[in-house]
């Protein structure tokens, strides 16, 4: 499957779905999504935002920049169930679309990656850093 850049805005009446990827969360403790495109099909046939989650890849890091930091996409466009729910809602007349924000996405701790480093043994792993980086 190839992404190209969107060069045309959507016609009058043309019917598209826009698969829009809103923030990025960070998880102590979360399973990897089995069916990326399953749980994009669900969310279109409901309507309703859905959520993916799967393991992020960090890229190497950026000698220019110190506070950022690279990932792969969030997920794989090489699915054959997202490639074959891509294909059901082309051949139904829409065109489908992949959304990101111009700023970015933003990237937030889970509630479970908050309740840890609140624990004891967060704390622990928090001050090893604070730590390790004062040499």
């Amino acid at each position: 499957m190839q992404l190209n850049r969107v060069t045309q805005l959507p016609k009058k009446g043309e019917k598209v779905i826009v698969l829009e990827l809103t923030d990025i969360q960070l998880h102590s403790n979360a399973r990897p999504t089995q069916s990326v495109g399953g749980a994009i099909r669900r969310s279109i046939e409901n309507n309703k935002p859905g959520r993916i989650f799967s393991s992020l890849e960090k890229k190497q890091e950026s000698v220019t920049d110190q506070n950022s930091i690279e990932f792969s996409m969030p997920f794989v466009m090489n699915d054959p169930v997202l490639k074959q729910t891509i294909h059901d809602y082309q051949k139904q007349g829409y065109r489908v679309m992949i959304q990101i924000s111009k700023s970015g996405l933003p990237i937030h701790l889970g509630k479970d990656a908050v309740d840890f480093m609140n624990s004891t043994r967060g704390k622990r792993i928090l001050r090893k850093i604070e730590k390790d980086k004062d040499y």
